[in-house]
């Protein structure tokens, strides 16, 4: 009975997900996230008091996905390089499956930065936040300069949300007399990474710019 509640539950949270990220949070009715979860109204408002429920409930479970995602594929990394680059792949990974979990987070951090934050705050405590631990590992070892992880995360995240986001734009971008550089999401990838490693990782001593 248990395990039926719980599949329930996040068949309904999979399709708040989709109807949030196509209609937005005003746009969207608990009608549409029960079509697509195949179940009544009811039985939505028996798990989540109503829509906003529903709507900061997406956000954790699009966030938990990420996360559980990132601990079922950690590993032992050899240095800065393949750190960050496992830190990249993890996120285009996870978003390139899932462009309407990525949607949302667009829309949430846009739209609904203060209702962002409160699920962000109730959603962290409790939970395994492995790209903060890979990175302040790489911190502790020498590979990265001394800097929060978490400002590090934000910054990753932000260079591959973006460079995803404007996935579909691309196609179109022709600016006059200006060479495009490689806009397929393996070269973006390795783009994202070059700029990562010149501002992230520590020098090797010796080099003047390495801190004291």
């Amino acid at each position: 009975m248990a395990r039926s509640a719980s599949e329930q539950r996040r068949k309904i949270l999979e399709a708040a997900v989709a109807a949030f990220a196509q209609h937005g949070r005003r746009g969207a009715t608990t009608r549409m996230v029960g079509r697509r979860a195949g179940v009544n109204s009811a039985l939505i408002y028996y798990y989540f008091e109503n829509k906003d429920t529903l709507f900061a409930e997406a956000i954790g479970f699009v966030l938990g996905g990420l996360l559980e995602r990132m601990g079922a594929a950690r590993r032992p990394f050899v240095g800065a390089r393949d750190r960050l680059d496992w830190l990249i792949e993890q996120l285009f990974g996870y978003y390139t499956a899932h462009p309407e979990r990525m949607r949302l987070m667009a829309i949430a951090l846009s739209l609904h930065p203060e209702l962002f934050g409160k699920t962000l705050s109730g959603f962290l405590p409790g939970q395994t936040l492995v790209p903060i631990e890979v990175l302040a590992e790489g911190i502790g070892c020498g590979e990265l300069r001394k800097t929060h992880p978490m400002t590090m995360w934000w910054s990753i995240m932000g260079l591959c949300l973006f460079s995803l986001l404007l996935n579909p734009a691309l196609p179109h971008l022709h600016p006059r007399g200006l060479p495009l550089p490689p806009m397929d999401l393996p070269s973006r990838r390795a783009q994202i990474l070059e700029l990562l490693l010149n501002g992230l990782v520590r020098p090797a001593k010796g080099d003047p710019k390495n801190e004291s």
